[in-house]
């Protein structure tokens, strides 16, 4: 007798994404790599914003398609993490001004991932974001 098991994969469910973030004119005196972002600043200067929208999330599940992997930066000074909270896992990404993530020693770039993250933390993006080009 033969037995049959069918299973699907089906894609985890975006529950929520917390952004924290500083200012993205604040100067540091180092480089502020995604493990010290928390330490590298004061209460006051940081700021978070959970969503829960589900319109939200789609558009924002639908952004992180267009991560793109690059070389490794010389540069990547932190100032803001990304937390996706899954059903049954969390994923943290770690991004700077110019359309730059990193998560788990990989970088990515996406432009329009950190204009839509800028947009839901600002009133409007900064003006600079728009003629962002990926240099590599």
């Amino acid at each position: 007798m033969l037995t049959h098991n069918c299973s699907y994969a089906q894609p985890l469910a975006l529950n929520s994404v917390k952004i924290k973030w500083v200012d993205f004119n604040m100067e540091a005196f180092a480089n502020v790599s995604c493990e010290d972002l928390d330490h590298s600043f004061n209460d006051g200067e940081k700021r978070s914003k959970s969503i829960f929208n589900k319109k939200d999330l789609l558009h924002f599940q639908s952004r992180l398609k267009g991560l793109k992997p690059i070389k490794p930066l010389q540069s990547f000074d932190v100032r803001g993490s990304v937390n996706l909270i899954y059903s049954k896992r969390n994923v943290k990404y770690c991004f700077d001004v110019f359309g730059h993530f990193y998560k788990d020693g990989n970088y990515y770039f996406n432009k329009q991932l950190l204009i839509y993250i800028s947009d839901k933390i600002f009133v409007h993006h900064p003006e600079y974001l728009d003629t962002l080009r990926q240099y590599e």
